[in-house]
């Protein structure tokens, strides 16, 4: 996991979740071979060692994807790690246990059976999975985004137990292969934990200004502090103290537009002058121009992406919005 390798886009989210995959195929993989070769545990122990590892394998994975993108030192990422998916075990052995030593039985000695194959039996081990996955990562995190946690550990744990399930059935076009069935089922329980648990967040990210006129082309500053505090970068033509400088040649007036980091965390552009300004974005068009009826500058968020039109038609200076990652420089 490298923040330079991860564009700003709703894709970012899915980059843990195929971590989070495949480090929960790669367990199936090893719990497979070395069942292979003769698994120093009996069969009643096959389920909750399969599940534990999962479970284990999607926390600590997320824990793992986050300490890379923070660049934590080496210590305190196999420290979190380590600690996430030790708790990510005990409570899906334990939420495993309790299913199927104390509630199972009640249905019967057939539903005690460790080798049967039944979604109706073996749902809850996998909620079970998901939920103990979920809660070794939001303890390490200090409860920080606790309700996405056991949404995303739940729905993580269902997902998994239909995919397992389905791909297990013989009308299923690979036919009745549980061994194929259980990597989907490990594959999809990890996907999903890893999407809806913990994205790349904001913060790890930071607005820019990059001008595309050839005047001053690829001339870029950044909108906010390392430290992400609010700030203000003004553009224009002025002679001296202007964040961004563009010559007057170019129709750029001395105080033509500014972008902000609010308070609230958004990224907004200012009209500051008569001449005409437009932002624009996919299907949209923001005009920024002074209004003179207006007490304050008009205003509007800014997105990654979107660009600001300076200056009149067959003279326009574009500068655009990006976020680039906090590191950059």
């Amino acid at each position: 996991m490298n923040i330079f390798l991860i564009p700003y886009t709703p894709l970012r989210h899915a980059s843990v979740a195929v971590v989070c995959a495949t480090l929960c195929l790669l367990g199936w993989w090893v719990v497979l071979t070395l069942s292979w070769f003769g698994a120093p545990w009996n069969q009643d122990w096959d389920g909750p060692i399969f599940l534990g590892t999962l479970a284990a394998l999607a926390g600590g994975g997320s824990v793992l994807a986050e300490g890379a993108l923070r660049r934590w030192p080496i210590w305190k990422r196999a420290a979190t790690v380590a600690m996430a998916g030790a708790l990510s075990v005990s409570f899906t052995l334990g939420g495993y246990w309790l299913w199927t030593g104390a509630i199972c039985p009640a249905f019967g000695e057939l539903a005690k059976d460790a080798s049967l194959v039944s979604l109706r039996y073996r749902l809850m081990c996998w909620l079970a999975a998901g939920f103990g996955a979920s809660v070794g990562p939001m303890l390490v995190r200090r409860f920080k985004g606790g309700v996405s946690h056991l949404f995303g550990g739940i729905l993580a744990g269902l997902v998994g137990a239909v995919v397992w399930y389905v791909a297990g059935d013989p009308l299923w076009p690979i036919g009745k292969d549980l061994f194929l069935a259980s990597a989907f089922g490990a594959t999809s329980f990890g996907f999903t934990f890893g999407l809806f648990t913990w994205g790349v967040p904001e913060e790890l990210y930071t607005g820019w200004l990059r001008v595309l006129t050839v005047t001053r082309h690829a001339r870029r500053i950044p909108v906010n502090a390392s430290d992400g505090q609010p700030r203000e970068r003004f553009v224009g033509h002025f002679p001296r103290g202007l964040d961004l400088f563009l010559p007057a040649s170019d129709a750029v007036m001395e105080l033509h537009v500014s972008v902000l980091l609010n308070r609230r965390g958004e990224f907004r552009a200012r009209g500051l002058t008569l001449q005409p300004t437009t932002v624009r974005r996919f299907l949209e068009r923001v005009d920024l121009s002074y209004d003179r009826t207006r007490a304050a500058p008009l205003d509007t968020r800014l997105s990654s992406g979107d660009r600001l039109v300076l200056g009149p038609k067959g003279r326009e200076t574009v500068v655009e919005f990006i976020m680039l990652p906090r590191e950059e420089r």
